[in-house]
């Protein structure tokens, strides 16, 4: 017999980084879809900028996952 259950989405413990593929930009996501650019050792328009609606920050085609540390 074999049993097929549904794959586990991992869990995200939020806030999360992620780099995106298209410009190369910084995001901390707070929750799946509300997000904080950063661009880091960069001065931008809209850096600190902080956004809803984003596309998810589970989208690996969008998304590379990277490490963060908030501090200072």
């Amino acid at each position: 017999m074999i049993e097929v259950t549904k794959k586990a989405e991992p869990e995200i413990k939020y806030p999360v980084g992620r780099k995106s593929k298209i410009d190369g930009s910084i995001v901390i996501f707070w929750k799946e879809g509300r997000a904080t650019v950063a661009f880091p050792g960069e001065s931008k328009p809209n850096a600190g900028s902080t956004y809803d609606g984003l596309i998810s920050c589970m989208d690996e085609n969008t998304w590379e996952p990277v490490d963060i540390h908030i501090y200072g």
